[in-house]
């Protein structure tokens, strides 16, 4: 396929996205639209995803599977902001965002599956914990499953370019997936906002992932463990300063 019109297409995905969240996100209840909507952007999107690998000789789920997790959690993220005027800045924001994650399909650079991984798990994490403090009709061991499995295949799609074998890339996977959907139900106790435990779920995920990323590669060192243990540090007790603490009844 020309990569001029990968570039085409990219650009009616990410528009695409702000159009189909745009026309759906007023009509009451909202749900009963846009989300039905937005799995039918799924669909097409994750078609012409595995359609395009296998016509450029890249077929691998993994490809594919990378960039449908990012678009779920950013589909979440427009939820919990509150104000309209920032929900515009959010989707225009993100049109060259779903762009690039669109074009760069199918590459493996460390430095963008970094970027593509923190982005993802930002958004998912934060757009788990806010659902599952605002929807409580929705029974608790739904959203743990659901951080199971998006942990996992998230952290599974970023160790594809590993030189090790599929079984220890799934136990690696799966273990990361049950300490998260772990350290998820314990951070639910804590008196903090939602935005508060997102982002510490995210900080220790990051600290767990990098680790183990390095180590797969057999590139892990004292150094690289000191320094993202300072960053885990930092930025943990920045949230934890910023963050009013409340009394839960």
């Amino acid at each position: 396929m020309n990569s001029n019109y990968h570039k085409i297409i990219s650009l009616a995905f990410s528009i695409g996205f702000v159009v189909i969240v745009q026309m759906f996100a007023t009509p009451l209840p909202v749900f009963r639209y846009l989300l039905p909507a937005f799995i039918g952007y799924l669909l097409v999107f994750t078609f012409y995803n595995i359609y395009y690998l296998r016509v450029t000789d890249q077929s691998n789920p993994w490809a594919w599977v990378r960039p449908l997790l990012f678009m779920v959690g950013w589909f979440g993220l427009f939820f919990i902001i509150p104000d309209g005027f920032w929900r515009g800045v959010f989707l225009l924001a993100g049109v060259p965002i779903i762009y690039l994650v669109e074009l760069m399909l199918g590459k493996s650079g460390q430095q963008f599956l970094f970027n593509e991984v923190l982005l993802t798990a930002f958004s998912c994490f934060l757009s788990l914990t806010a659902f599952s403090h605002y929807y409580y009709s929705v029974p608790g061991t739904v959203y743990l499953a659901a951080c199971f499995i998006v942990t996992s295949l998230m952290v599974r799609a970023s160790f594809e370019s590993v030189p090790r074998n599929a079984g220890q890339k799934w136990v690696s996977s799966l273990l990361m997936g049950l300490f998260v959907t772990e350290l998820f139900w314990a951070l639910s106790f804590l008196p903090l906002h939602y935005s508060a435990l997102g982002l510490i779920l995210f900080n220790i995920f990051y600290f767990c992932w990098a680790l183990l990323y390095h180590s797969l590669f057999d590139h892990l060192t004292a150094r690289r463990i000191q320094y993202h243990l300072l960053l885990l540090f930092i930025f943990t007790v920045m949230i934890l300063i910023v963050t009013p603490w409340q009394i839960i009844i």
